[in-house]
């Protein structure tokens, strides 16, 4: 192993997730915890999908083609940020996340 100097502090590693989400992978995070605000019930797959495609249809600046939204959820899913239990929710990892969003204030975070 080489020698490292003391440097006299000690790194702090953040969360890798905030720095692996895009834009996309957030807007799913905030339609999620949008759904959930509004109708107190978990989203289910098809609604999440109808919303998600709206957003991107709305936003000019959205890419179409680097959407796909299936391998964004699994993502999220397996990275610990959203379950499915009868419908999907923010885990707790998933609301903290959300509160990096650019668009998102994090009072606004639930």
């Amino acid at each position: 192993m080489p020698w490292l100097p003391n440097l006299g502090h000690k790194f702090v590693i953040k969360s890798r997730h905030m720095y692996q989400l895009d834009k996309y992978d957030h807007m799913i995070l905030d339609i999620v915890q949008s759904h959930k605000n509004e109708f107190n019930a978990n989203i289910r797959l098809a609604v999440l999908e109808r919303n998600f495609w709206k957003r991107i249809e709305a936003d000019t600046d959205l890419n179409v083609g680097q959407a796909r939204i299936g391998e964004r959820i699994t993502n999220l899913y397996l990275d610990g940020l959203v379950q499915n239990r009868n419908g999907y929710t923010l885990t707790k990892s998933g609301r903290q996340q959300l509160a990096h969003a650019p668009w998102v204030n994090s009072s606004q975070v639930a």
